[in-house]
């Protein structure tokens, strides 16, 4: 039985948006057409925001718990669950090693665990069981107190390491959890708003062993391609099927100009069965067409259409 599921950072989603009612008719209409089963959902500032757009679309609301500015990620989902939803805010990282970042007063203090969780949901399929984890990683964006900005380039500096340690922190510690669940024979999809592109190293953490990730929409048939060859270590892989988007649709945000592709889909082998000896892969979309141009770094400034684009699996 096929299942189509998206990802979608919604952008600071809350009913006192000005914007609100009009944001909601855009995310139903979009939802409705991409005919999602599970949607993955990031920037949720309110409970009851979540809770008008599932009745609208007639499906269950689970979230995680939020982090200090009220932002927290969640899903909607018309499959029943299979398990209760889980909650990953730990860290799991060697021994000794501390997460770092700069408190309220400019000291440096220790982060006790993810400060915006992770959420992972289990739903049947195929026969089966499918665990999905939702993620967003933190930001590239660098807060300096109440601000956005700073002329201090040292504390800039300083501030960019701590975000790019919290950042390889959080897809270190998700990593060992996607781990277990693959060594106990789990199918498993991680999605969300990684905060970096496909090549980052913060990204790569979350592949596993290196190598035999798609490129673009070719590897879905080149059967003598690095994707398409069995390897040792496929069972431990979560191959980002975001590749398999033509590169002119790749992006999924748009910054100044820029394309960029910071919202993935990562998969692990048991959803892409092999026939006739080539992966059966889902097929991908990014509906970015409508997706604003972010100028500056104006986080909180929002619109109808949120500055992510909404990206989208079928499976077979």
């Amino acid at each position: 039985m096929p299942i189509t599921i998206t990802t979608w950072n919604v952008q600071n989603l809350a009913k006192s948006d000005p914007a609100f009612a009009d944001k909601l008719d855009f995310l139903v209409g979009t939802l409705q057409a991409l005919a999602s089963d599970i949607v993955a959902l990031q920037e949720i500032l309110d409970l009851n925001a979540l809770q008008d757009l599932a009745t609208r679309l007639g499906f269950q609301p689970v979230a995680a718990t939020p982090d200090g500015r009220g932002n927290r990620v969640a899903f909607l989902t018309r499959n029943v669950l299979a398990r209760p939803p889980q909650q990953i805010d730990q860290w799991q990282l060697a021994q000794g090693v501390k997460v770092r970042d700069f408190d309220s007063n400019g000291a440096v203090g220790i982060l006790p665990r993810f400060p915006r969780p992770a959420f992972q949901i289990t739903v049947a399929h195929a026969g089966g069981e499918l665990d999905i984890v939702t993620v967003h990683l933190k930001s590239k964006l660098l807060t300096f107190g109440e601000n956005f900005s700073t002329t201090n380039e040292t504390l800039r500096a300083r501030t960019a390491y701590f975000a790019l340690e919290r950042r390889a922190a959080e897809a270190t510690s998700l990593r060992e959890h996607v781990t277990s669940l693959l060594s106990a024979g789990r199918k498993v999809v991680v999605l969300g708003d990684l905060n970096d592109g496909p090549e980052a190293a913060t990204t790569q953490i979350l592949y596993g062993s290196p190598g035999s990730q798609p490129r673009d929409p070719d590897d879905a048939t080149h059967v003598h391609g690095a994707f398409q060859r069995a390897d040792a270590q496929d069972a431990q892989r979560l191959f980002n099927v975001t590749k398999l988007v033509p590169e002119g649709l790749r992006w999924s945000r748009r910054h100044n100009g820029q394309n960029e592709l910071l919202d993935h889909i990562l998969t692990s082998e048991g959803l892409m069965p092999r026939v006739n000896g080539l992966r059966r892969v889902p097929t991908m979309s990014i509906l970015n067409e409508d997706t604003p141009n972010l100028i500056g770094s104006q986080p909180t400034v929002g619109g109808v259409v949120p500055d992510h684009a909404p990206v989208t699996a079928t499976f077979i």
